[in-house]
């Protein structure tokens, strides 16, 4: 293979040449060295940049390369660095190695200016990757993935820089030249990576969404290959960045680059461009105004955490205050960078756990109308609890028994071990209903203690014990009224379930 290009010292005299090669050559012929450079990072974006961009253009490709020259050799005297800048012909004289390399020097037209010195290398392709990547591993190693017509005949800049390796007759051998143009390929390498100042991606980004007379709303879409940014132009016409305080602190940097992922995400999950734009007005005020009443979200700068809250003030409502409340309640707030996934996935599952009541309490056995009429009030209430709140509570059925037949100690010791809540009605101090209460304190379950007030004192163990009592007169509404109380607290308190909407 032939890579031609001009041949010229750069800034301290390092020897290079600068030209033009299709890349898929380029990319075959180089590798990167990893014994320093980072591994290569996952990025798809850059596939899809040389695939699909309409203005595609970068920087040169940087590459090193060292001749292989045999100094013991009467017929070479001169390294081919020497030879090379004088303008002669080298041709590698170690053996197995066919590359060499021409130089031609153009007089120009205008005295004043400076000739210019056309190259010709031809690289022995037996060698097995010559080239040493210094700057561009991602988009050779994207090149390397893509085989289309258009990456295959595409032709990028490189600058080659020259340096040499030396042998003798047993082989390769440490020269301090080479040590030093491999010192040298290591520092440029640092200062390509580390003393530049690239635009961020908002800086970028601000360039075409904020320019709507150079980049219409149809090449916008274009250019990022979706509506994405289309909604956030939009966006950003509605709700400027200056009326957001409570969120201002976070997005101040990043207005364009959070929204375009926001909508991309939402325009990914089924919903029309008009509808997210709609719910992503409506529920930025909203959270803004969050974050705005509660100072301890006004100093929490995580975007997981903001887009977790758009996310649930856009899917429910419902959804949100619950959100809100396990938040604060949990100081979800105070976890440094979780992202917006990890948060959502985390609450998804705890709301959807089922909550389960079981209720201790004595068995009526010459009035089982009795035990009918609990398990109504039980169930009801926690019926309309699961309704209004949205979330998943429900009631072990009180002494219900149908199918094959259980052996019924043992369904009690399970349905307590599955059970979040338990109530236990201590009337008459049935024992049955005291070793229950007993096996659910055992497991740390909630437990609200209970009892009819007109019944017998309670045992002596039990007098330090908070407990509630409801007057069986009314049973009904004073019973309804202390499960749903003590539920409400139990799911505020204990898992941060409830909250006031506000």
């Amino acid at each position: 293979m032939i890579i031609q290009g001009i041949l010229d010292s750069s800034l301290n005299g390092q020897l290079c040449i600068r030209g033009f090669a299709n890349i898929k050559d380029l990319a075959r012929l180089s590798e990167a060295d990893y014994s320093y450079q980072r591994n290569l990072l996952e990025r798809t974006d850059i596939i899809d940049f040389l695939e699909n961009q309409d203005y595609l253009f970068f920087p040169e490709i940087i590459l090193s390369y060292k001749f292989k020259y045999k100094f013991d050799d009467t017929k070479v005297p001169e390294p081919p660095l020497v030879r090379i800048q004088r303008g002669e012909r080298f041709k590698s004289n170690v053996k197995g190695d066919n590359t060499e390399i021409s130089v031609t020097t153009i007089a120009p037209k205008n005295p004043q200016c400076n000739s210019v010195r056309v190259v010709e290398l031809y690289i022995d392709e037996s060698m097995n990757k010559p080239f040493h990547r210094i700057d561009g591993n991602h988009r050779l190693s994207a090149a390397e993935q893509l085989h289309s017509e258009k990456i295959e005949r595409m032709i990028v800049p490189f600058c080659l820089l020259l340096g040499t390796e030396y042998y003798d007759k047993s082989g390769i051998v440490e020269h301090p030249e080479t040590k030093e143009f491999d010192k040298a390929v290591k520092v440029f390498f640092h200062n390509i990576n580390a003393k530049t100042i690239p635009l961020t991606l908002e800086e970028n980004l601000k360039v075409m969404i904020d320019d709507c007379d150079n980049f219409d709303d149809q090449e916008l879409e274009t250019i990022f290959a979706g509506k994405h940014p289309i909604l956030t132009r939009k966006l950003k016409n509605r709700i400027p960045l200056d009326i957001l305080t409570g969120i201002q602190h976070i997005l101040k940097d990043n207005y364009r680059t959070y929204f375009n992922d926001v909508f991309k995400r939402l325009l990914n999950d089924g919903f029309t461009e008009e509808d997210a734009l709609k719910k992503v007005t409506e529920s930025l005020q909203a959270v803004n105004q969050l974050y705005s009443g509660h100072p301890i979200l006004k100093d929490n700068d995580s975007y997981g955490l903001l887009t977790a809250f758009l996310w649930y003030h856009i899917k429910s409502v419902d959804k949100y205050y619950l959100f809100v409340n396990w938040i604060l309640h949990n100081h979800i707030f105070e976890i440094k960078g979780a992202d917006a996934d990890s948060i959502i996935t985390i609450f998804d599952k705890l709301i959807a756990q089922d909550i389960k009541v079981f209720v201790a309490m004595p068995y009526f056995e010459n009035n089982p109308d009795i035990v009918d009429e609990y398990n109504t009030i039980y169930s009801d209430t926690i019926k309309q609890i699961a309704s209004e709140y949205k979330i998943n509570i429900s009631l072990f059925p009180i002494m219900r028994y149908s199918g094959e037949t259980v052996e019924m100690i043992q369904d009690i010791i399970n349905k307590i071990k599955e059970a979040k809540i338990v109530f236990a009605d201590i009337t008459g101090n049935n024992p049955n209903v005291l070793y229950e209460l007993g096996w659910a304190r055992a497991l740390n379950r909630k437990v609200v203690i209970i009892k009819e007030k007109h019944s017998d004192p309670v045992k002596f163990d039990l007098l330090n014990d908070s407990r509630f009592e409801y007057d069986d007169k009314y049973r009904s509404k004073s019973l309804g009224k202390i499960v749903k109380d003590n539920i409400l607290h139990i799911l505020k308190d204990n898992f941060g379930l409830i909250t006031e909407k506000s």
